[in-house]
């Protein structure tokens, strides 16, 4: 393949030395090796020829076609793994699967479907949704408490970003309602995995929890919550702007807050709810 590549290329690529190859040329090969060269040639020049975009099956492929060459697709990948050749999908995938490998783990179940928290600020759940517009969509991230169902916390923005849930939270955090150590709840978006959403809550030290991939009935009241603001509020609306759909967003989820009587509340508001528990919990001065 000198010809069509030349050596120093070749050599480089296959990692010996110009003197290397001129010291194996001079000497006779053993057959084994005669072939494993063949093949290792006739690779990486359908590698080249599919202008370096044909995976191993498709290399098998050819060189069965049209080399006669009867070789297993595995000895094909190995010869490409051996040659640092690979097409521009596999090095994605292989980027993807080293960042996953890279990444910390995700945080554990700690709340297993137990939506009865007792005490507000102790448990709280978020999620994302979006609300359509004539300008596109408008993202909406929510932070509730499983005791009280109130929405502490809530953003807006066009686009779902990390930014997006750190507000919600940050927001949830200045009604002074969480407890130490409160537990945050969600599903694996990329936005509750990233590093700057894991980085805020360590700083407040707030623990975070998810349920398990594809598993809606993990976050159920989350959903539960986004279910309501459609089909109570958003969906016989219209909306030609996002600004005109966050004040929407902004009235109902006051009224949630303020007027809605929850069933799970023993028909009381969530509101009610907070006052309620929070005189319970506050000590008695002596």
């Amino acid at each position: 393949m000198k010809a069509e590549f030349g050596i120093v290329y070749l050599c480089q690529r296959l990692q010996v030395s110009e003197s290397g190859y001129h010291a194996w040329v001079s000497r006779p090969q053993s057959a084994t090796a005669q072939r494993r060269w063949k093949l290792t040639a006739q690779v990486l020049g359908t590698f080249v020829e599919s202008g370096r975009a044909a995976g191993h099956r498709k290399i098998t492929a050819t060189l069965r076609a049209d080399h006669g060459t009867n070789v297993n697709r595995k000895t094909v990948l190995k010869v490409m793994r051996d040659l640092g050749v690979m097409p521009p999908a596999a090095r994605a995938a292989y980027r993807r699967a080293a960042a996953r490998a890279r990444s910390a783990p995700d945080p554990a179940d700690l709340v297993e479907r137990r939506f009865d928290a007792v005490l507000p600020g102790t448990v709280l759940v978020g999620d994302i949704t979006y609300v359509p517009t004539a300008e596109g969509w408008l993202f909406v991230a929510t932070v509730i408490d499983l005791a009280t169902r109130s929405v502490l916390g809530w953003a807006s923005g066009k686009r779902q970003t990390a930014e997006l849930v750190v507000t919600a939270l940050r927001r949830a955090i200045a009604t002074g309602h969480l407890t130490p150590g409160a537990i945050f709840h969600s599903d694996h978006g990329t936005q509750y995995r990233s590093k700057r959403f894991t980085r805020f809550c360590g700083r407040h030290g707030i623990r975070r929890s998810m349920g398990k991939n594809f598993e809606c009935w993990d976050n159920a009241v989350a959903e539960s919550f986004f279910s309501k603001l459609k089909n109570e509020r958003l969906r016989w609306i219209h909306f030609t702007t996002r600004n005109a759909a966050t004040h929407e967003v902004a009235d109902y989820i006051r009224y949630f807050n303020t007027r809605r009587r929850h069933q799970t509340l023993g028909y009381a508001t969530p509101a009610e709810a907070m006052t309620r528990l929070t005189r319970q919990t506050t000590p008695v001065a002596a």
